[in-house]
């Protein structure tokens, strides 16, 4: 994975620099000192990771990722200060290291950035394939209760999440999942789908309209859905696409 390091600390730059050379899969391509500096760098460094300090002047780690997650890059934030924990899960960054880092700790994090960078990759050449063969279903097997049942991705309407569960709006009815909000999002291909809140996951194609941060789909039993205020700039990203 190409890994680009973003803190305005030397000495957090090379801790994290030496931590990354100890990994066989990590392939440093650049170190900034400041957001904004990433940001320019991003288009042409291509990176797959980011390691991202929160506190930096100019622009925090924080909302430089809110700019990034459109851009399908994985973020681990590394950090000295614990209050952000909550706010960075919300924002799906891949993990939050506390300065200073342990190698065990950096480890562990970047072995699931490599595990959900493999999954993306197979992602994106399930899309692949399937644009190339003309290919119009694609399938997934995911565990109901004590059974496990096939679902065709093309047939999801809409996800909404339900304490530990997760409901899938399908043209034939309901299915409840034993499954995470951010599993099965690493499972719907990004062209796809759109999250527009914590808990709910829409099909782009579904969208019927968008008026007063409320989305309405083409479903005759679902009500009007929420767009969650950190989610909105997302969302107005892709209206040009929807109409």
């Amino acid at each position: 994975m190409k890994v680009l390091i973003v803190d305005d600390e030397p000495i957090a730059q090379q801790i994290l620099e030496n931590l990354s050379r100890k990994v066989s899969y990590l392939n440093i391509v650049g170190i900034c000192d400041n957001a904004i500096v990433a940001l320019e760098s991003i288009q042409e460094l291509q990176p797959d990771l980011i390691f991202l300090d929160i506190q930096m002047p100019e622009m925090t780690g924080l909302e430089m990722l809110r700019i990034l997650r459109q851009k399908n890059i994985l973020v681990i934030f590394t950090t000295a200060f614990h209050e952000h924990a909550l706010e960075s899960y919300e924002l799906d960054a891949v993990d939050y290291l506390l300065k200073p880092v342990a190698f065990e700790r950096f480890l562990k994090a970047v072995t699931k950035a490599s595990e959900l960078f493999k999954l993306k990759q197979i992602q994106q050449q399930q899309v692949i394939n399937v644009a190339r063969n003309g290919e119009s279903k694609n399938y997934v097997w995911a565990k109901e209760g004590r059974k496990r049942v096939q679902i065709c991705i093309e047939d999801i309407i809409l996800v909404q999440a339900l304490k530990d569960y997760m409901e899938l709006q399908l043209p034939t009815g309901k299915v409840i999942l034993n499954i995470t909000m951010n599993k099965i999002e690493e499972l719907l291909p990004p062209p796809f789908f759109l999250r527009v809140n914590r808990s709910c996951i829409v099909r782009k194609s579904a969208i019927k309209y968008i008026q007063d941060m409320h989305i309405e789909i083409n479903h005759p039993t679902v009500k009007r859905i929420p767009i969650g205020p950190t989610y909105w700039e997302d969302v107005k990203k892709h209206i040009v696409e929807l109409f």
